[in-house]
């Protein structure tokens, strides 16, 4: 029969209750017992003993008028003969009361022969009386035979009552003694049953408990190999049933699920092995979980010395594993973002970071960082096209200048009045073939700064520079351009602004390249302002370049710091080489800064960028 957890509580529960009132009930009958005892002591023994002691004086009372009613000498008796009758009276009383309170074996019949001694006594003494008051001698001895009898009678009563009340004294010690012990046996046997139960109840509701708690933090660490063993008979039982079944579920679906990740490990792995790329698996530790086939070459090891190893360790080793380590916590340029294996065979490589985040964790969250997949992509063809590319601007950029300026050489000849005076018309294409010469010097220009930037060419002639000395000289350059379109440009310099360190000529070429895209994309009568300020960050200084123009959609913004990049949008005297904005970019971040855009469509834009000052601004 099985017993439930309530069922036991209330049993245990119940026991100690009952066990304090057995000791309340057993107490109290022991109590009463001892006061029955005790008041038997009292009630009767003690009054038989004061029934004796009254008798007593009553009989040495009426002896004594006897005797001297003997010895008087005149023949009056009224006083004599009042004590001995009122001596007699009492002694009588007492005796009634003594036969009513009969309580030892035996004391009845002494009480009947102290009646019948006493009787005796009164006999003897009314015989003598009667006979004209004269008393012989043996009547005497008589009389004081009978006294002696009844005082002996006395004596005995008060001996047996005396007796009577040490036995029961005795017993009452006994019975108390006894009391005690009964009490001291159950009180033990309670307080062991209830210490038993105490350690026992405790121990029943918590082991199991714990135990539970100790198997789950088990299953936790995925050790599904548990078992519980509840022989209760109650809910543990059922418990340890159902934990059980569900651990064996759990450890079924463990090996279901081991089975299908080792099947599409290998299956990655075979991938991985397979790709024409390089990958590289790191931890969130950083330590080497696999390596395929093309990066083990690379690296020059074999995959089983790396797998296994932490990444910081290998990287001290090896030159091409340092610059991955580097790569997780380096952003790199696109332009940049590659390495070179090889000393006579050279090949170039770049490198993709692809963190790894748990599913359900925020990319930002350090816990839910997994680790990193890095994969080195064989740019080499890419990076010669773009070589040879650079090669044929930075060609074509000088074969074009020496024809530019026989151009213009021959544009000023004729310009000159005396070879000979043009007509209007004559004038008109001179005047177009001019400004196409100009835009194709730009152009030349432009590609050959490009291809000093992408050859890794270009020499900065750093200084200390005002900030409102480089606004003034851009200013001056462009507001003639700025003008013709009845613009109004204003310069906004900070007060207390500390030089910049910066080549001059490049910030300048920056500022008018950025200058001239706002009068070319700003309406008739429109704004453009020049600022410098001191940036967020106090060793920067910060310079806009702000225009009301036609602004830039936000799809454009990213985009456009691209080589060759131009917005579709805007009249057909706005377009360009696409290259400004990108030397533009190149050349700030060359001298420690950084460009970038904010523009709404309609609203104008706000070019900005930053260059470094040797003192930070001091704000008092």
């Amino acid at each position: 029969m099985n017993i439930g957890i309530k069922s036991k509580l209330y049993v245990g529960i119940g026991l100690l209750a009952g066990f304090v009132v057995l000791l309340w009930i057993s107490g109290s009958l022991f109590i009463n017992m001892l006061a029955e005892n005790s008041g038997a002591i009292i009630q009767d023994n003690i009054r038989s003993v004061s029934y004796a002691q009254q008798m007593e004086q009553s009989l040495n009372d009426l002896y004594t008028s006897q005797m001297l009613s003997v010895a008087r000498v005149t023949g009056s008796d009224s006083v004599d003969t009042k004590d001995y009758q009122q001596s007699a009276r009492q002694f009588e009383e007492v005796l009634q009361k003594q036969k009513a309170n009969i309580t030892e074996t035996g004391e009845q019949e002494l009480t009947r022969q102290l009646e019948k001694n006493y009787l005796a006594l009164i006999g003897f003494i009314e015989s003598g009386e009667s006979n004209q008051r004269t008393f012989s001698v043996p009547l005497n001895q008589q009389i004081a035979s009978a006294y002696h009898r009844v005082q002996q009678n006395l004596s005995q009563l008060t001996t047996m009552n005396v007796d009577a009340i040490h036995r029961k004294n005795n017993i009452a010690q006994q019975t108390a003694s006894n009391i005690t012990l009964y009490m001291s046996i159950i009180g033990g046997l309670c307080s062991i049953l209830g210490i038993l139960m105490l350690i026992r109840f405790p121990n029943y509701i918590v082991d199991p408990i714990q135990e539970l708690i100790r198997r789950i933090k088990a299953i936790a660490n995925r050790n599904y190999n548990q078992v519980l063993e509840f022989q209760t008979g109650d809910e543990y039982q059922e418990l340890a049933e159902a934990f059980n079944q569900m651990a064996s579920k759990l450890q079924e679906y463990e090996n279901s699920n081991i089975d299908r990740i080792v099947s599409e490990k290998k299956r990655v792995e075979t991938i991985i092995n397979n790709m024409g790329d390089a990958v590289i698996g790191l931890d969130a530790g950083n330590t080497i979980l696999f390596v395929n086939e093309r990066a083990a070459e690379l690296i020059g090891r074999p995959q089983g010395s790396l797998v296994g190893q932490y990444g910081p360790d290998i990287a001290s080793q090896n030159d091409l594993f340092h610059k991955v380590m580097q790569s997780l916590s380096v952003d790199l340029e696109d332009d940049t973002g590659y390495v070179k294996v090889g000393q006579t065979d050279e090949h170039y490589y770049s490198i993709e970071v692809m963190p790894v985040h748990h599913e359900n964790g925020e990319e930002s969250s350090q816990d839910s960082h997994l680790g990193n997949i890095i994969t080195l992509k064989n740019v080499t063809r890419f990076h010669e096209l773009d070589q040879a590319k650079t090669n044929f601007i930075s060609v074509v950029s000088h074969e074009l200048k020496t024809p530019i300026s026989s151009i213009n050489m021959s544009l000023r000849l004729l310009s000159d009045e005396r070879v000979g005076k043009l007509n209007t018309e004559q004038q008109d294409l001179v005047a177009s073939i001019k400004k196409d010469v100009r835009r194709m010097k730009q152009t030349t220009s432009e590609l050959l700064d490009l291809s000093k930037i992408e050859s890794g060419n270009i020499q900065l002639n750093m200084s200390s520079s005002d900030p409102q000395d480089l606004l003034e000289y851009a200013y001056e350059t462009m507001i003639i351009q700025a003008m013709q379109k009845d613009l109004v440009m204003d310069i906004d310099v900070e007060e207390g602004l500390p030089p910049v360190e910066a080549d001059p000529q490049k910030t300048v070429w920056v500022l008018v390249n950025l200058i001239a895209n706002a009068i070319r994309y700003t309406d008739n009568n429109g704004y453009v302002t020049l600022k410098a300020q001191q940036d967020e960050d106090p060793y920067f200084i910060r310079f806009v370049v702000q225009d009301t123009g036609v602004g830039i959609a936000p799809d454009d913004l990213d985009k456009i710091f691209d080589k060759y990049y131009q917005v579709d949008k805007g009249p057909k005297d706005r377009s360009g080489s696409g290259l400004g904005l990108s030397i533009a970019r190149e050349f700030i971040i060359a001298q420690g800064g950084r460009i970038w855009v904010e523009s709404e469509p309609g609203e104008g834009s706000s070019f900005y960028f930053t260059l470094q000052t040797s003192r930070p601004l001091n704000h008092d």
